[in-house]
């Protein structure tokens, strides 16, 4: 749930928790009794999203002084081990470039937000794919450079360098140096 800018303060409930939600919020669904025929589902909200400093913000009762920025969940995926991965849109509303976050749902971890990486300026991360061997990392970076001002001329980020000087969407792979992107 995200850049609900237009949420009053007469409008907020258990579901939807701060007015004027830009930065958004992550609510976790389960289905009655584990089953994915179930009819009915129980919900709780995972994370109220922006800077940590911001008193609105909440990380799953997680230290708030341990968890990375996030604003503007956009796009998630899991991987094997069940952590949540939320690419972002939009997250320079809080003076960052937009990122791929790793999210522990469960456990004594659950809410500890770690950015994995960024895209460049302007760019939105999408389309999150984790491997089922857990050591690799999809993302498509869309729009690179989309900023104020930016033109042909003039290119706000030139990414991915392949020697035309002009940004270009692009999907990257991404291996941390120890051979693991799990969290």
């Amino acid at each position: 749930c995200t850049n609900n800018s237009n949420r009053t303060a007469a409008q907020i409930d258990a579901a939807n928790p701060r007015a004027s939600n830009k930065s958004g919020h992550v609510i976790e669904i389960t289905e009655k009794g584990n089953d994915a025929a179930a009819l009915t589902f129980d919900w709780a909200i995972v994370l109220v999203c922006c800077n940590p400093d911001d008193p609105s913000t909440y990380f799953s009762g997680y230290d708030k002084t341990k968890v990375s920025p996030i604003s503007s969940p956009d796009n998630v995926a899991f991987d094997r081990a069940g952590n949540l991965w939320i690419a972002t849109d939009g997250q320079y509303a809080i003076g960052f470039n937009d990122a791929l976050h790793a999210v522990p749902i469960s456990g004594s971890e659950r809410g500890h937000v770690q950015q994995f990486l960024s895209v460049p300026t302007g760019a939105e991360t999408c389309g999150p794919v984790i491997s089922d061997d857990g050591y690799t990392v999809l993302v498509a970076v869309q729009h690179p450079g989309d900023v104020a001002g930016a033109s042909a001329q003039k290119p706000a980020s030139t990414f991915p360098y392949d020697g035309t000087g002009q940004p270009r969407p692009s999907v990257i792979q991404v291996r941390r140096k120890d051979g693991r992107a799990r969290v």
